[in-house]
């Protein structure tokens, strides 16, 4: 049987599930949709919590890249941007 999960961004709490065929739908109250976290109440900070800890990640796995003394501040800069800065960045056009 297949299931798939569905948000439901309304205020009402539904005990049933909705079964069409051989599909299973059930509500949840939060979703990871394409690496961003989706929830009822349609709040940000859990995502915006989720892009920082990702974006240390990603810092602390090229740290000993940038903290070497063989590139100089530019390089480094560079680096910064291109590894740290779209990981923290990823959907921050729906922050509003």
């Amino acid at each position: 049987m297949l299931q798939f999960r569905d948000l439901s961004f309304s205020r009402r709490q539904y005990t049933s599930h909705l079964k069409i065929d051989n599909f299973a739908f059930e509500s949840v109250e939060n979703c990871n949709y394409l690496g961003s976290i989706l929830n009822a109440d349609n709040k940000m900070n859990t995502q915006i919590a989720e892009r920082i800890a990702k974006g240390n990640r990603a810092y602390y796995a090229n740290a000993k890249l940038i903290k070497t003394k063989f590139l100089n501040k530019n390089t480094k800069m560079k680096t910064y941007k291109m590894m740290v800065g779209p990981v923290v960045m990823y959907s921050s056009e729906t922050w509003t």
